[in-house]
């Protein structure tokens, strides 16, 4: 599991680096921000990367291969969307993490539908599916 969580993370994270070509990257519509991710890739290679590793994420978290297989079907990262936090959103978390030599602090909420990464002094708030919510909790694992 900590594998796949530090997958949710790096997904998150990558985000931000992708989004980096916006200057006021918290200023961006959400829509701009959005067609940026999918116009990367970034979320078919997340999900690439996850699908070429899945017997090494088996082995090293004692998962069948089929269970590592429906996790990343859950963690549906298609469907991951930049949005704007809601102004009730109550923090429940933060978890440093690095990637490819970039510090970013990944934030959870009570609501576990949002995730914001910081990076570069900028945030990003992810909405995410109900069927990868479960894996937010799992984030405290990477400190």
């Amino acid at each position: 599991m900590k594998a796949l969580t530090k997958i949710v993370a790096v997904l998150a994270l990558v985000a931000v680096v992708v989004c980096g070509a916006f200057a006021l990257m918290n200023q961006a519509a959400p829509t701009a921000v959005n067609a940026a991710l999918d116009a990367s890739g970034v979320k078919t290679q997340a999900e690439d990367t996850l699908r070429s590793h899945v017997s090494d994420i088996a082995a090293a978290t004692g998962l069948s291969e089929d269970q590592v297989n429906a996790a990343i079907d859950d963690l549906d990262i298609a469907s991951w969307t930049a949005t704007a936090l809601p102004a009730d959103a109550q923090e429940a978390g933060t978890v440093d993490v690095a990637y490819q030599g970039v510090d970013a602090t990944v934030t959870t909420y009570s609501d576990p539908s949002y995730v914001t990464v910081n990076a570069f002094g900028q945030n990003v708030t992810l909405e995410v599916p109900a069927s990868a919510q479960q894996y937010l909790p799992l984030l405290s694992y990477l400190s």
